[in-house]
C-alpha cells in the first residue's frame, strides 16, 4: 500500500491529523447551489447584508439558526444531494476505501458575520463513543479567523487554532479526539458550511486513514483507525 496522500492533499502546517484536499468547485457546485436555489443571493459571504435579515437589524445566534434550518430541510431528492452523493462516491471512496458509513444528510452550519460562536469546545467521540470516524468540513464561502473552524493543534493540547479552508478546499480531521469548535465572528464575512462524521472499513486502512488517525496517542493510538 502507498504511504503517499495523493495528488491535491496538502497537511495543515502546525496542527496533528488535519489535511485539506482540494476539489472542483464546477464538477462539485455545492456553494452556486446554495447560493442560487436555496438563497437566491448574489454572493454567501454577505449573507448577513442580504433579504434575509430584515433592514437596521443586527444578525444574531437565531438567524444563523433559522437559515441553517433552511439548508437542513432540503429534500434528499434535490441537486444538492446528487452533488454529496457523487462527491461520496468518487472522491471520498477514492481516497479512503470502497466501503464507507457516512451521514445521509450532513450537519449544515451558517456562522454570520458579527454573530458570537455558534460552536462551543468539543470532541466528538465524547458524545458519540465512536473512534473510528473521521470528520469532513465543507465550506463554500472562504473561512479564516472569526469564521472559520478552530481545531486542537495536538491531542490534549488545548490549544485551538484557526484553519483558513478556501472555497474548493475541504478540511479533514481528528475531530473525535481533536477539541475544536469556533469563536465570534468578527470577520466581514460570513461562513456557510457543512460537515459530516464518516468511518472507512479498509484493510488495512488507506493511506489517509491512517495520517489522519494513525498519530492517536495510547491508548486510543491504533483503536479507531478507518
Amino acid at each position: 500500500m502507498s504511504h503517499s496522500p495523493g495528488e491535491g492533499w496538502s497537511p495543515v502546517a502546525g496542527m496533528r491529523a488535519a489535511w485539506l484536499l482540494e476539489y472542483d468547485r464546477d464538477r462539485y457546485p455545492f456553494g452556486r447551489f446554495l447560493r442560487e436555489a436555496v438563497f437566491a443571493v448574489p454572493d454567501l459571504e454577505t449573507l448577513h447584508q442580504s433579504h434575509w435579515i430584515r433592514p437596521g437589524r443586527s444578525p444574531g445566534y437565531a438567524d444563523n439558526l433559522r437559515l441553517r434550518e433552511r439548508m437542513q430541510r432540503l429534500p434528499l431528492s434535490c441537486g444538492f444531494y446528487a452533488i454529496y452523493e457523487r462527491f461520496v462516491r468518487q472522491l471520498l471512496v477514492r481516497h479512503f476505501g470502497g466501503r464507507l458509513s457516512y451521514a445521509q444528510r450532513p450537519k449544515m452550519r451558517v456562522h454570520l458575520a458579527g454573530t458570537d460562536s455558534v460552536s462551543r469546545w468539543h470532541r466528538d467521540a465524547e458524545v458519540t463513543g465512536r473512534l473510528e470516524q473521521i470528520n469532513l468540513w465543507l465550506p463554500v464561502t472562504d473561512c479564516f479567523a472569526g469564521n472559520t473552524l478552530w481545531v486542537e493543534d495536538d491531542y490534549g493540547s488545548g490549544r485551538h487554532q484557526p484553519i483558513a479552508v478556501r472555497h474548493g478546499q475541504a478540511l479533514f480531521f481528528d475531530g473525535g479526539l481533536l477539541s475544536h469548535g469556533t469563536v465570534a465572528n468578527h470577520t466581514a464575512c460570513s461562513r456557510v458550511s457543512f460537515d459530516l462524521r464518516f468511518a472507512a472499513s479498509s484493510a488495512p486502512p488507506t493511506a489517509m486513514g491512517s495520517k489522519l488517525l494513525g498519530q492517536r496517542p495510547p491508548p486510543c493510538q491504533g483503536a479507531g483507525r478507518a
